[in-house]
């Protein structure tokens, strides 16, 4: 980041430190099993969720780009089809979601 002056490298970095954060948090609501690790655990689990699913539709696939010649998708698309392009979108959604968002147990 520093030495190619480069900030969104800092903001890819980001992405990980959220998740790791996310993931410690979760591990400790499972040990301590408190209201309050709960609550927390899936605040940063949702905003970890939410911003490596942007991150990774925008900035990694060049998604969502509201300009282009393909609406909503990038302006070289390697296939043809852009239903592809939409259907990977959601698996790429629901993959990180499984990942990230964590499963609180019931009781």
């Amino acid at each position: 980041m520093f030495e190619e002056k480069d900030p969104m490298q800092g903001y890819n970095g980001l992405k990980y430190f959220l998740t790791i954060v996310a993931v410690c948090l979760r591990t400790a609501y499972n040990i301590n099993k408190g209201d309050g690790w709960k609550a927390i655990a899936w605040v940063f689990s949702s905003i970890a969720a939410i911003f490596g699913t942007y991150w990774d539709l925008v900035f990694d696939w060049g998604l969502l780009q509201r300009h282009s010649k393909n609406r909503w998708l990038r302006d070289k698309l390697l296939v043809p089809h852009k239903s592809v392009y939409f259907g990977a979108m959601v698996s790429s959604k629901r993959r990180n979601q499984k990942k990230i968002i964590p499963t609180v147990d019931k009781s």
